[in-house]
């Protein structure tokens, strides 16, 4: 509308509206990029965290097999060193040497060839607390002790027996009339563990 045809008198309004007129007429546009930036910073750092994640998605994914091995793995050892340590275990309760009753008969035969080595028992036998102990000599001599039992119920007192003067394993045999027989071939003291019973 032209200023002859406006009805009211110029007032401060008016002189403001003509001074910003003039600014930003020919200012240039922005190029797309710049007017856009703050997008372009959004959808790019979702771009890249999105890869990181992926990235650590299947790193886990990795490590979660290793994981799933390794307790699979310690789990086995795991239960070898319990059936170890069952079987230590159990072992000490077969270690102890049997009960021996003393007061059984005991017949000590001389099977090593030397003098007097059947009487040497006895005596060591006797200070063990051997009560009943009787001596013979074999008709043939041989290189190992021997610990014989008639009855089974003898058993334990023979084993007793065969663990004090190191004989191994007791027998069971109809050979000897004692109740518990010892065939001895070395003199107490000369053997592994006579010598330290004796």
């Amino acid at each position: 509308m032209a200023d002859s045809q406006y009805p009211y008198p110029p007032d401060r309004f008016d002189d403001e509206a003509d001074a910003v007129s003039f600014h930003g007429a020919h200012r240039a546009e922005l190029p797309f990029w710049r007017e856009n930036l703050l997008y372009i910073i959004i959808i790019g750092a979702a771009v890249v965290l999105l890869v990181v994640l992926l990235f650590f998605i299947g790193s886990m994914g990795g490590n979660g097999d290793d994981r799933a091995d390794d307790p699979t793995a310690a789990a086995s050892e795991s239960e070898a060193a319990e059936t170890s340590s069952e079987e230590a275990e159990g072992e000490p309760t077969e270690e102890p040497a049997p009960e021996a009753d003393k007061s059984t008969p005991l017949l000590v035969v001389n099977a090593g060839g030397q003098g007097g080595l059947a009487g040497t028992w006895r005596d060591t036998l006797e200070d063990d607390g051997w009560e009943d102990v009787s001596v013979a000599t074999a008709d043939n001599f041989q290189e190992e002790p021997v610990v014989f039992y008639r009855d089974e119920e003898d058993a334990e007192t023979a084993q007793a027996l065969a663990a004090e003067v190191g004989a191994g394993e007791a027998r069971q045999s109809d050979e000897y009339s004692a109740p518990v027989t010892y065939l001895a071939v070395e003199m107490p003291g000369e053997g592994d563990e006579g010598g330290d019973e004796g």
